[in-house]
């Protein structure tokens, strides 16, 4: 298995590369330079969403999201997205917006469902004037392959769910039924 590291990773390394560099080689806490931290859990599919929303929502634009949700640690398939989405769009910000509406569309936010109706839609309201000024076609593209590499994993972990297989097949299962209920009802030719 390879190891990579991340741009906030080697942030991470050179800050306390510096900070031992002051105290001499001791840490403040008195632990050994080679503790081992273990590392921060991936971001929820939530997580991810309500980071967009909340800078847009306090007046941040598309193209601070990137350096706003880089302190926030993703999944690596989260990451293979936006790599793959890396050949429709150049912009960072704009892959974050679009997988913050992905997120949004596919499964309303848990907050989102309580009775208040004014907060019903918030994620969706901040989003769209931003959404406004991407191609449908591109938003289209984007769902579905957020659909292929993230949708079988729920907004609030990363245990993969077997739900999205049974929406398929539970829609196949309706459309047959329907197709031999009109055929019952048509004589044959």
């Amino acid at each position: 298995m390879m190891m990579t590291m991340t741009s906030s990773d080697l942030a991470a390394a050179l800050v306390q590369s510096l900070r031992d560099k002051n105290t001499g080689g001791r840490r403040p806490s008195g632990g050994s330079p080679f503790e081992f931290k273990p590392p921060a859990l991936p971001a929820s599919l939530t997580q991810l969403c309500l980071a967009v929303a909340e800078h847009l929502e306090h007046g941040g634009q598309i193209y601070g999201l990137a350096s706003h949700c880089q302190a926030l640690c993703v999944h690596p398939n989260v990451s293979r997205a936006f790599w793959r989405l890396g050949q429709l769009v150049k912009s960072p910000g704009v892959m974050w917006l679009l997988l913050a509406d992905w997120i949004d569309r596919r499964n309303p936010l848990p907050e989102n469902k309580n009775n208040n109706k004014n907060s019903d839609e918030k994620v969706a309201i901040v989003l769209q004037p931003h959404l406004q000024g991407l191609d449908p076609a591109l938003i289209d593209d984007a769902g579905r392959l957020f659909d292929r590499l993230l949708g079988a994993y729920s907004n609030e972990g990363w245990t993969p769910t077997r739900l999205p297989r049974h929406r398929f097949a539970n829609k196949l299962a309706n459309e047959i039924d329907a197709l031999v209920r009109q055929a019952r009802r048509e004589p044959l030719p």
